[in-house]
């Protein structure tokens, strides 16, 4: 069981944070390898290891069968997780690993509050770091 949220993690926008993922990605995410080898057993921390290790693109499925990125699998570990509002604010703070800092704004902007979103992704407008995007194609 794996693959289940904590039921003492509080909702986000009144529901299952896993849930903010459509149920088909999330089956993708959980039958992919880099889900079961790579993400098994990760807590808050071990993922800002694993994102800067392993994470050389943002997206979310691609190829023929829509596999998922590994950005996105990370996405769906951070929203099993539920860390702290300060653990992800030193993902986006950080300047070393520009996709860390991607996860992080991206998780924020799915599950903060309106006011913690505008006062910690607005100085990121003035970040011009370039990424790589994996589209549905390649």
């Amino acid at each position: 069981m794996a693959n289940v949220t904590d039921p003492l993690i509080r909702t986000a926008q009144g529901t299952d944070p896993q849930n903010m993922m459509e149920y088909i990605t999330r089956q993708k995410i959980y039958d992919s390898r880099f889900w079961k080898e790579d993400c098994f057993g990760l807590s808050a921390a071990d993922v800002i290891e694993k994102a800067a290790k392993s994470l050389v693109c943002i997206g979310g499925t691609y190829g023929g069968n829509h596999k998922p990125s590994k950005f996105l699998c990370l996405t769906l570990k951070l929203l099993q997780l539920q860390p702290d509002l300060d653990l992800i604010l030193e993902f986006i703070n950080q300047d070393h690993f520009k996709y860390v800092k991607a996860l992080g704004a991206f998780y924020l902007r799915l599950t903060g509050r309106p006011v913690d979103i505008y006062e910690n992704l607005e100085p990121l407008y003035s970040n011009y770091d370039k990424l790589r995007y994996r589209d549905v194609t390649e």
